[in-house]
């Protein structure tokens, strides 16, 4: 039946969510239909389409940040390849950045100077864009991409002004105090060119560093990595508005790492039993 092969077919893609709203629209389309002529509902009997249960959330442990942030200070200082100057790649300033702020790589990649506020009693940062690739035409007419910084962020919620450890702090003075062309956004991490860093080249950069720890990380996993501790430490609200997620339902489903260990309540329930003795004693019965 051909809506079974459409909802087969979305499936087969991993667009499960798509698959489950055409299923409902087919079927209300039909529901229609059959109000004025069509004999039946067809769509009721399609497949059910099932969402795969997610699989466990990759995060880093203590251990392996450690030793991460090392071996990407190591390969930072590397000697270079050939003669010459070896280029800088603010890699170790990007990913401590990353680790004690869980921005998007595109965030983290548009931040201007005059987005930071280091020198305030509690330093902050603000997410005002990210990096995009957009179109330009030449004038052989064939059209290129190029990376630019589009000044807004992926989505409303994701403008966020985000307090600051101390090792970002440092980070991004370290940055700064390279005196790198940030070019007319002066941007806090750009390229040899003052343009726009690539994403593509920070994760492949960050995937040579890591070479030989063990440690398998992309740069999305250290937004997970601060997801599932602030959720654990605080509370599933606090990680979502760090993150810059619409509702909590994304942060649960995609960043936080679930822990099968339940919460100490030992403190409740003893309150709860304490009462309902009191309830039940003697005295509380008597008239």
């Amino acid at each position: 039946m051909a809506v079974n092969r459409v909802l087969m077919a979305l499936s087969a893609a991993g667009k499960h969510d798509t698959a489950r709203q055409t299923r409902n629209v087919l079927s209300q389309i039909m529901m229609m239909c059959v109000s004025y002529a069509a004999p039946f509902n067809p769509v009721r009997d399609a497949v059910t389409v099932r969402k795969p249960r997610r699989g466990s959330v990759h995060t880093l442990n203590l251990d392996e940040i450690v030793r991460l942030r090392a071996a990407v200070r190591r390969w930072e200082t590397r000697p270079p390849a050939t003669r010459g100057t070896r280029s800088i790649t603010l890699l170790p300033q990007i990913v401590d950045t990353m680790i004690g702020t869980g921005l998007r790589i595109g965030e983290c990649l548009a931040l201007r100077q005059s987005d930071l506020d280091l020198d305030a009693e509690v330093p902050t940062l603000t997410v005002t864009g990210t990096v995009v690739r957009v179109e330009e035409t030449t004038l052989e007419g064939t059209v290129k991409g190029r990376l630019a910084r589009q000044p807004k962020p992926k989505s409303d919620t994701s403008r966020r002004t985000i307090t600051l450890p101390d090792f970002v702090v440092t980070a991004l003075r370290e940055a700064i105090g390279l005196g790198l062309d940030g070019g007319t956004d002066k941007l806090v991490f750009p390229s040899t060119e003052a343009t726009p860093r690539s994403p593509g080249r920070v994760r492949e950069q960050l995937r040579q560093a890591r070479e030989g720890t063990g440690i398998t990380v992309t740069p999305h996993d250290f937004r997970r990595t601060i997801a599932t501790q602030v959720a654990n430490q605080t509370t599933i609200g606090n990680a979502t508005a760090l993150l810059g997620h619409a509702d909590e339902g994304t942060t649960v489903r995609h960043y936080v790492d679930r822990t099968h260990i339940a919460p100490d309540l030992r403190i409740v329930i003893d309150q709860l039993v304490q009462q309902a003795e009191a309830d039940d004693a003697p005295e509380a019965n008597s008239d």
